[in-house]
């Protein structure tokens, strides 16, 4: 199931992705529940943050109103479906409370700086205030950076509280996957000798277009990845490179602090990022990127 946060006629909603419409859920759930003259009110979230977080109980309803709503004859003729063209996609949770970053997390990320690979998990943030959705610009601040980069990376959204997590109970605890972009201002992370604030300018976290669930992939850790930069391939790798599985950063995130539903954890990116080229490349005004993840789509950002 492919969720989604959009936004129609001024209002945000949340809905799934189906034969390239979008249903809205809480609305389809009212019709599902009017159908069948249920004796008992089904009341799905308007936010995915408010899904997340009831999904234990509400995940069955949601799912029993999606399958009634692909046995349709005329699925897109009911008033609550919507045409892409008519609506716009945010990032799928637009306020985690925590957005959790794994640096040098990919064997040829390693490789292409010539770094040892890290004895355990180096994390970092990256603000809330930096998350945009898809086909939103990412702002540059000239007078601050004049190196950002690009970092195709999978990310991973976690589905309910979770603290000291075992790694074999580890996958229990993510509602799903999308894509995200961790976009650096490498002068000013290099300069400052810790990550955050050349991580963490507003709108450098671009995430989305979809949050995938689970059940539709088989393998988190055996994804093409690839990065785009007006239309040149500047990352072609795959998921299998990761250095720390996403089990092994659950558990030792979980270690020190709770993650809640809704908290993103992004988990590295590969090698081909622009400040390890050479030449070096870093993003302009006028700029174009995407990052494709095998089974999650194109997350696509213009630069300004």
């Amino acid at each position: 199931m492919k969720l989604t946060t959009y936004v129609h006629r001024g209002t945000t909603y949340i809905g799934v992705l189906l034969d390239k419409v979008i249903i809205n859920l809480p609305q389809a759930a009212l019709a599902f529940q009017q159908q069948h003259n249920e004796a008992t009110s089904i009341v799905i979230s308007t936010d995915m943050m408010s899904l997340l977080a009831d999904s234990d109980t509400i995940w069955p309803i949601v799912t029993d109103v999606i399958a009634w709503v692909k046995s349709l004859p005329n699925i897109i003729e009911q008033p609550f479906v919507h045409h892409l063209s008519d609506i716009e996609i945010m990032a799928p949770v637009p306020n985690p409370s925590k957005i959790v970053c794994v640096g040098l997390n990919y064997h040829d990320h390693c490789r292409e700086q010539g770094v040892a690979v890290p004895e355990r998990p180096l994390l970092f943030a990256k603000f809330p205030s930096t998350l945009i959705g898809p086909e939103k610009s990412i702002t540059l601040n000239s007078d601050v950076s004049q190196q950002v980069d690009y970092e195709a990376e999978l990310a991973l959204v976690i589905g309910r509280t979770a603290r000291n997590v075992p790694l074999e109970a580890a996958y229990d605890y993510i509602a799903g996957y999308t894509i995200a972009n961790d976009v650096s201002a490498r002068d000013v992370q290099f300069s400052d000798g810790q990550w955050v604030r050349g991580k963490s300018f507003d709108t450098f976290c671009p995430l989305g277009p979809y949050l995938v669930t689970t059940d539709e992939i088989a393998d988190p850790h055996n994804l093409a990845i690839r990065c785009r930069l007006n239309g040149e391939l500047m990352q072609d790798s795959n998921t299998g490179e990761m250095i720390f599985k996403i089990p092994e950063l659950i558990a030792f995130i979980t270690q020190s602090s709770t993650l809640n539903p809704g908290d993103v954890i992004i988990t590295g990116t590969p090698h081909g990022v622009g400040v390890f080229r050479e030449p070096k490349v870093f993003l302009k005004s006028g700029d174009v990127v995407e990052v494709e993840i095998e089974g999650l789509g194109i997350l696509r950002n213009s630069v300004i």
